[in-house]
């Protein structure tokens, strides 16, 4: 199927199309039944896999990939060629090798060719979380999955572990793209008492109640005392595999012993790259966490397969009313803010299905619904504001970094700049970095590289925390530090940052997850 000649390889993608179509094709003559199949895909793409090259480009595994849809019914097979050419797509933009990152069984599930269960029992709850509904501090989302449909999601809940005597019912959605097979339930509760703790079980009553317990606190009425403090925490790019257990040690002694209120994570959850069984695994291990503390979150580029419908469904954030006119979950925005004790805290989609946010350039929905935002806040109650999106505005991990930066500065440094904002969060690059306050890549404020005490600032500071832990690996490509750098803030290791905060101090610590030591820290005045 390669040709070399004069050092070149040649890729004889029509031949290939044609051998399939010889071979191939006769096998499916007669029509299947919806998930009949899977064996035939497996054992296609198996001899698929036998034959890409190590140099076959997209172009070419995709027309390898197309034959596969000549087994379905004529009138499914445009679906499937749109669906195959979106998920190359992803996995040129992801740099993932076809043959090395998914066997045959799961590729063939990502196409759908394949079912993939949520659950190992019909009944059993599992992946319990929690967040938080926009502004009010009497309501808490609870959402959690089952194999099989209950038709009646319910939370029972009370103020202490023993007597869990209220009740409150909601709804189910699903989702079937990779194949996906379970029910999704979201159950609001709702007139509870701000600043309080709640414990929980769901389940249905007449089937099956979670194992386990949880509580949670609920978040304080506003304005808050002055000197009243919260503790967030926040990191991107933890998936399901081994390297997220240390930090996930440490966010279980945190959710165990409720010493956070809130956390963020800033994009890449799971890894699951379009395989669902991937985010099971990664909901069934964050659970002990975000079924106790509210968990916050914005999309990665990781989340965007099948244009982020797992996200979508799988998590309720407090998206702004007006954008959920004549919207379903399959198409709901993935940008909101809320507030949160004395800050005001703004959830940004740097992401797009085919793009990289296009709506961020001026005159896009998000763009506009930004300045809006950032321009209401009441400074005097929400003195703090920070905003996290998965791509980074600053950063010197790789040149190719660098250069993307440049992108989202063009979009949102003025707009950051302009509304006072104090802190940016983002991931996408393995590793830990931050900036001096910053503006147009120039240092503000003539602080330097050794400041670590910062005062009513005219810039924001910038963060890098993709320090989850994912299979990937960190990344340690750090090129010569500007001068908005801190040099000694950069460093490849799985860790997760703390932000303490009153009204008028906030202490930022980076802790280092395989010894728990603080690695990096900086305090913010007002």
């Amino acid at each position: 199927l390669h040709k070399r000649c004069n050092g070149g390889v040649f890729f004889f993608s029509m031949l290939v199309r044609f051998v399939l179509l010889l071979v191939i094709v006769p096998c499916f003559a007669m029509p299947k039944e919806e998930g009949e199949y899977c064996g035939d895909c497996i054992n296609d793409v198996t001899e698929i896999y036998s034959f890409l090259g190590d140099n076959s480009t997209m172009t070419e595994v995709q027309a390898a990939l197309d034959v596969l849809c000549l087994m379905l019914p004529r009138d499914a097979r445009k679906a499937c060629r749109t669906l195959v050419a979106d998920v190359v797509h992803e996995l040129e933009s992801l740099d993932k090798k076809l043959v090395e990152d998914y066997s045959p069984q799961q590729f063939c599930g990502i196409l759908g060719f394949c079912e993939t269960y949520c659950c190992a029992t019909p009944y059993g709850p599992q992946e319990i979380h929690i967040s938080l509904e926009a502004d009010d501090p009497t309501k808490m989302n609870i959402m959690w999955v089952t194999q099989s449909l209950c038709d009646t999601p319910t939370v029972r809940y009370g103020t202490s572990e023993s007597s869990l005597t209220l009740s409150a019912t909601g709804t189910s959605r699903t989702y079937h793209q990779g194949g996906w097979n379970g029910h999704i339930y979201l159950v609001q509760l709702e007139n509870l008492k701000p600043e309080s703790f709640y414990y929980y079980q769901v389940g249905d009553p007449e089937w099956k109640w979670s194992q386990v317990i949880y509580s949670f606190q609920t978040a304080p009425l506003t304005p808050v005392p002055a000197n009243q403090e919260f503790t967030f925490i926040t990191y991107g790019d933890m998936g399901s595999s081994n390297a997220a257990d240390p930090d996930l040690y440490w966010l279980n002694e945190a959710a165990r012993t409720h010493s956070a209120d809130l956390i963020l994570h800033i994009g890449d959850i799971s890894y699951a790259d379009g395989y669902q069984p991937g985010w099971d695994l990664f909901m069934q291990k964050i659970e002990p966490v975000a079924a106790r503390i509210p968990y916050m979150t914005t999309a990665g580029n990781h989340e965007e397969f099948f244009d982020f419908t797992a996200y979508r469904y799988r998590f309720q954030m407090p998206v702004p009313e007006q954008n959920l006119v004549n919207v379903g979950r399959e198409n709901m925005t993935l940008y909101y803010s809320f507030n949160y004790g004395n800050a005001h805290i703004v959830a940004i989609s740097a992401e797009a299905f085919w793009g990289l946010a296009p709506n961020l350039h001026p005159g896009g929905a998000q763009h506009e619904w930004l300045i809006n935002d950032l321009s209401s806040v009441d400074r005097e109650t929400y003195p703090w504001v920070i905003a996290y999106l998965h791509r980074p505005l600053y950063c010197t991990n790789s040149n190719k970094c660098v250069t993307q930066t440049a992108y989202y500065r063009s979009l949102l440094e003025d707009i950051f700049n302009d509304y006072g904002v104090d802190l940016v969060l983002t991931a996408h690059q393995h590793d830990y970095e931050r900036t001096l306050p910053v503006y147009q890549s120039m240092v503000v404020d003539g602080y330097n590289q050794s400041s670590t005490r910062f005062q009513n600032v005219s810039a924001p500071i910038y963060s890098v925390i993709g320090t989850g832990g994912n299979h990937e690996g960190l990344q340690d490509n750090f090129v010569s530090p500007p001068s908005w750098s801190v040099p000694q803030s950069r460093m490849a290791v799985w860790g997760y940052t703390t932000i303490q905060m009153n009204s008028t101090a906030l202490t930022w610590n980076f802790l280092n997850a395989a010894t728990h030591e603080v690695v990096d820290s900086f305090d913010l005045l007002k």
